[in-house]
């Protein structure tokens, strides 16, 4: 059991702020137990968009993302985290905290978690090929690779993107953003739990670097696209879970927040 632990009023501070996370058409597929031990992510599966597996996959991927978002809080308010990933086939993770000085790395994070937003729209400028890389490093953390997808091998049509392999689609004139994907080298749920983690992990440094992101699974429901980009960038050696658009700056005026769920919605107190 932990000596020291923050407060009710302070986690719902914490889990507020990590309810800012990226989901699929912000579902917001989670729920938190916090009792004296510690506390613990669960997958909200009644907020599924569907029953296929790309829509599991969407769920712990938002749950993972939700994950790195709440250690981010948890660390800008003075307190480390050791998460447990998968300590049992209902627990997603469980988080150990311990008091600890906030770092210059997770005060930045945590303040770009208000500014983040899904851009949709087209984005403008270049990218530093420097930029690229750090966001590798970013990602490498947990195990999730990350690279470009070349140009050619995706479109977009209005809001939407789809990957380009033999079937003809216009490309994206208007748009000068770069494509990342997120690839796994298995594609077992602990392995997605850390991807949305990635996820998480690139999109804030995106964010505080003044960047601007949209991450996209639409693109990869069909197993044949994932296969084609995965034979070509990963030698078929990893999985693709998530893509990331990536600009300097969007076309048009900063996008309004958008709504999240309660504290009181998604979490059980047992203190």
């Amino acid at each position: 059991m932990p000596t020291a632990f923050p407060d009710a009023p302070a986690l719902e501070r914490v889990l507020d702020l990590a309810a800012h996370a990226p989901s699929a058409r912000n579902a917001q597929p989670w729920r938190w137990l916090v009792d004296d031990r510690g506390v613990m992510l669960f997958a909200d599966w009644t907020r599924r968009l569907g029953d296929s597996d790309h829509d599991r996959r969407d769920v712990v991927l938002s749950c993972g993302a939700v994950l790195h978002h709440c250690a981010v809080a948890l660390a800008a308010q003075g307190w480390s985290s050791r998460i447990h990933r998968f300590p049992d086939h209902d627990v997603l993770a469980t988080v150990e905290l311990e008091p600890a000085p906030p770092g210059g790395g997770s005060l930045e994070l945590v303040e770009a978690i208000s500014r983040r937003r899904a851009d949709r729209r087209p984005f403008r400028g270049d990218l530093d090929a420097g930029t690229i890389e750090l966001l590798m490093l970013r990602a490498e953390r947990f195990g999730v690779r990350l690279t470009v997808v070349p140009s050619a091998r995706w479109a977009r049509d209005g809001d939407t993107v789809a990957l380009r392999y033999g079937d003809g689609s216009p490309g994206h004139p208007g748009d000068d953003a770069a494509m990342l994907v997120l690839a796994t080298d298995t594609d077992t749920e602990a392995m997605r739990l850390r991807a949305g983690e990635a996820l998480s992990a690139v999109t804030l440094s995106a964010a505080a670097l003044g960047l601007v992101t949209c991450p996209l699974t639409e693109a990869l429901r069909e197993a044949r696209d994932r296969l084609m980009l995965s034979c070509e960038l990963f030698d078929g050696q990893a999985v693709p879970q998530a893509l990331i658009r990536l600009g300097p700056q969007s076309v048009g005026d900063p996008l309004p927040p958008v709504s999240r769920r309660s504290v009181a919605e998604t979490t059980t107190f047992d203190l």
